[in-house]
């Protein structure tokens, strides 16, 4: 009995272990296949997930980017409508995380009006963006890109300060879907961006035909809702098909797997259960192999469902940015190791299970968030409401630092999933861009500074262009103009203007004596005092040096002019007390009058000039109308000045020479060379005639050159060491380079600088002596000798004998034609004479006619004479030959 309970219980054991054998591996292979398949739904669940996390950061951060569009264009007091600005700005925005192509700024017509690339803008923006009426927000796409050929997704947003203009940025989807691929999409899976039509945006494998089609989605009449399911296809394959809905409605993530590769691995199990059931069965393993073989099985089902969950953590720790999930109770169900490093001191609080109030809690007390130093409870509060409302997105601050996005949503649960995005370079940029426009504006101050300055600057140089810097009265250029005013007035009133020139008298003993910061204060106290004298209607002018000008409007008559210009003598000539000097000065007036017969303002100046130097030769510090016979004689000088450039010009100038003797020897020592012109019309004229006109425009300057090559020609031709005597003219000395042209000459004719002697004035030692004393002083190093010629007339002074480098002096005629019945022009001649021979120097004595003149001078020591006694002036061999024979003056040697 008990071996036949042992038999059935054996067959029974047999048979509860066949049919455990068939029936239990039939169970477990069915359920195999459900887990397999659950197992994938969560896997494919996941990554679809991921793919719109992946997908919603990128159109957030696009979506950033445009809504700070305003702000950013604000900051840089840059309006959209301003194509090239708003061009440069949106080229400069490089924010590192931001997946698209292009940022431009649209009217509803697709209209471009800035661009940051700038071909772009050649070509209006083919899209609808008609949704923007109804949301601040659009999705358009997918449409290809005239220019590259790409497909892009245009991410488009209204700006309400815009008044229309609308913020776009293109995304090409080629790049959107490469960082969509990076989050680990299952093998053989196909992921599409649909939108709710079901347009197909993209495809990954990209699907060049269907992109931009309508297409009969893989949903069926499923909603999005995350939840993976099995579903056929046109070919009535089974397939995993899951679909979320991202945060922008307008596009959907549909994330298919073929339902065959899902359960390829399930297949080889179930045919290994079906062998090793066969082999239970014809072998009646035992039953602990059964058991074994079943635990082995539950397992493989462990290690499954543990890989799984590590795909789950291994894609959520592989995101970049930083991911949490809390449950409808907030609490923590997940978070990844980035949201760890992101709030490091708050990371050993986060073990799943803990509440987010006392994770924000406790990481308040640790120092998290420096936001909130000083009201803990106000900033907890406000941040667990946030936390709830699980909507918007608001900034964070971290203790190193960083800034952080956060952005909560609620899920269909009732949990909350939140992404912590690292803004910080982001608000770098915004930094930077606010540093480069605190620059910019401080740039444009500088400017605006620079800009008030150069107008000053320009109004002044304006000023003095037509002003006197000294005096600030009107200056030469200005004065013309208003002469050209006065005569037009005075032409249609029918009554004369008057126009007064002034000249201050002996202003250059001022500057000379006490410098020219006295004289210039002179010369502003003159103007001063003319400016009182005038009235209305009557204009003051400085016109260059010591000379001012006066414009008298309708005079009754002259004497009207001559009784100002007595008022202005009278003012002017009161003493001036001026930097601690007393001085006294005088002024000399020329008066024109202006009617309609004279039209030239130069003509009314040269006619006030002319009467200025008749005042002057009167004796200064007096008045002279101007009257036609002035004018009569300043067209004889235009003449006598085209004259004389003729004259030059045909060589109608010839010298002639006055021999000089010496008056201890008797013998002939030289020549002076005088200058004589044989005018073809009015015959010889006299150099005291054309000299002052030769001097007066300059061409004395040619003139003198040509005298002193013909002089030295001459005398070179002479047997001998004689001298000869040349004039120079102050003007000679004042402008050109007598000194080049003196070696040029004596290279030229080969003569000695010795044998030369070059007659000046004391007019020239009182013109610019400081010029002139450094010209001398270059001549007398050549080698020729410097004579004073006239001395004793003019403004002689006994320090220009010490002060010049002088060989002889010429005493002028004056004095040697009156020795005889004047004791004092005997003694004078006898003090410059003994004076000069104490200096060194040679005298001559001038204008010897008589026996008696020669005698005296020969006696008072006088070293050299020159007169018509002893020889008229001729030409050079008539001068030679005539004086020759004179071996000896009788009564004299």
């Amino acid at each position: 009995m008990p071996w036949r309970l042992l038999k059935l219980i054996i067959v029974g054991a047999t048979i509860v272990m066949v049919a455990a054998s068939i029936i239990g591996p039939g169970i477990i292979v069915v359920q195999s296949r459900q887990t397999a398949i659950s197992a994938a739904q969560s896997s494919l669940e996941r990554s679809a997930q991921a793919a719109e996390n992946a997908l919603n950061r990128q159109l957030l951060q696009v979506h950033g980017a445009l809504a700070s569009l305003a702000t950013l264009f604000s900051v840089a007091k840059v309006s959209p409508l301003e194509t090239d600005l708003s061009s440069q700005l949106l080229s400069g925005l490089n924010f590192q995380t931001l997946a698209y192509r292009n940022l431009m700024l649209v009217r509803v017509d697709g209209t471009v009006l800035a661009s940051a690339r700038s071909r772009d803008m050649r070509h209006p923006l083919s899209i609808d963006l008609t949704d923007l009426t109804r949301s601040p927000t659009a999705l358009v796409g997918p449409v290809r890109n005239p220019l590259t050929g790409e497909w892009s997704l245009y991410v488009a947003r209204t700006v309400p300060e815009w008044n229309g203009i609308i913020a776009v940025a293109e995304v090409p989807l080629l790049t959107l879907m490469g960082l969509i691929a990076e989050t680990r999409m299952p093998p053989g899976s196909i992921l599409h961006l649909e939108s709710p039509s079901g347009e197909l945006i993209a495809a990954l494998p990209h699907d060049e035909i269907k992109t931009g089609r309508l297409h009969e989605s893989e949903l069926g009449g499923q909603v999005a809702d995350g939840q993976a399911f099995v579903g056929s296809g046109k070919d009535g394959a089974e397939r995993l098909i899951v679909a979320r809905t991202s945060l922008y409605s307008d596009v959907r993530v549909v994330l298919v797997q073929d339902l065959q590769e899902v359960l390829a691995g399930w297949r080889a199990d179930r045919d290994r259960i079906a062998i090793s059931s066969l082999i239970r069965v014809a072998l009646i393993a035992a039953f602990g192999a059964a058991l074994l073989f079943a635990a082995r099985q539950r397992e493989r089902a462990d290690s499954e469902r543990a890989r799984s969950a590590a795909v789950l953590t291994g894609a959520i720790d592989a995101m970049s940015d930083g991911f949490v999930m809390w449950d409808e109770q907030d609490r923590l169900v997940t978070c990844n190791q980035r949201y760890r490093e992101l709030y490091a001191l708050s990371a050993p609080l986060m073990v799943p299970g803990t509440t987010a109030e006392d994770v924000l809690r406790r990481g308040v007390e640790l120092g998290q968030y420096p936001e909130a130093e000083g009201a803990h409870e106000a900033f907890i509060e406000r941040t667990i409401a946030w936390h709830r409302q699980a909507s918007g997105a608001y900034e964070r601050l971290l203790p190193d630092g960083r800034w952080l996005l956060v952005h909560d949503r609620r899920m269909a649960d009732g949990g909350v999933v939140g992404i912590r995005t690292d803004i910080t370079p982001l608000k770098m940029t915004l930094a930077e861009l606010a540093e480069a426009n605190r620059r910019a504006n401080e740039a444009t101050e500088e400017a605006r500074r620079q800009n008030e300055a150069l107008s000053e600057r320009e109004s002044r140089i304006r000023f003095l262009a037509h002003h006197d810097e000294l005096t600030r009265l009107p200056n030469r250029t200005l004065f013309h103009e208003q002469i050209k005013d006065a005569l037009g007035l005075a032409s249609a009133r029918g009554a004369p203007m008057a126009l007064l020139y002034l000249d201050l008298d002996r202003f250059k003993d001022v500057n000379d004596t006490l410098g020219h910061q006295v004289g210039d204060a002179l010369l502003r106290t003159v103007a001063e005092r003319l400016n009182a004298c005038v009235g209305p209607g009557e204009t003051v002018a400085r016109l260059g040096g010591d000379e001012f000008a006066i414009i008298k409007l309708a005079p009754a008559s002259s004497m009207d002019a001559e009784t100002l210009g007595a008022r202005i003598i009278g003012a002017l000539s009161e003493p001036y007390r001026i930097l601690g000097h007393t001085i006294g000065t005088s002024v000399s007036i020329g008066i024109a009058l202006g009617d309609g017969s004279v039209a030239d303002p130069n003509m009314l100046l040269q006619q006030a000039d002319l009467a200025l130097y008749e005042a002057k030769a009167k004796g200064r510090s007096t008045t002279c109308v101007f009257v036609a016979e002035m004018e009569a004689r300043l067209r004889d000088r235009l003449q006598m000045e085209a004259d004389l450039r003729l004259a030059l010009a045909e060589g109608q100038f010839a010298l002639v020479y006055q021999p000089i003797f010496d008056l201890k020897s008797g013998r002939l020592c030289g020549f002076e060379a005088l200058l004589r012109w044989q005018h073809p019309q009015q015959g010889f004229i006299k150099p005291d005639i054309f000299i002052p006109v030769a001097e007066e425009t300059r061409l004395i300057v040619e003139l003198g050159a040509w005298v002193l090559r013909q002089a030295c020609i001459d005398v070179a031709s002479l047997p001998g060491a004689l001298k000869v005597a040349i004039n120079l003219s102050p003007v000679q000395l004042a402008i050109g380079d007598i000194v080049t042209t003196i070696v040029d000459v004596l290279r030229e004719t080969n003569l000695s600088p010795e044998r030369v002697e070059l007659e000046i004035t004391e007019t020239a030692l009182l013109t610019d002596d400081l010029r002139n004393l450094e010209v001398l002083r270059r001549l007398k190093a050549l080698g020729v000798r410097i004579v004073l010629d006239d001395f004793g007339t003019g403004f002689s002074s006994l320090s220009h004998l010490r002060a010049f480098p002088l060989d002889k002096i010429k005493i002028d005629r004056s004095f040697i034609q009156d020795m005889a019945h004047s004791a004092d022009s005997a003694a004078i001649v006898e003090s410059v004479a003994g004076l000069a021979h104490r200096l060194g120097m040679a005298t001559t004595a001038e204008g010897i006619e008589t026996s008696e003149q020669l005698a005296a001078v020969a006696r008072i020591g006088c070293t050299e004479a020159q007169g018509f006694l002893l020889g008229k002036p001729l030409p050079i061999a008539s001068a030679f030959e005539t004086s020759a024979p004179w071996q000896g003056i009788e009564g004299v040697a």
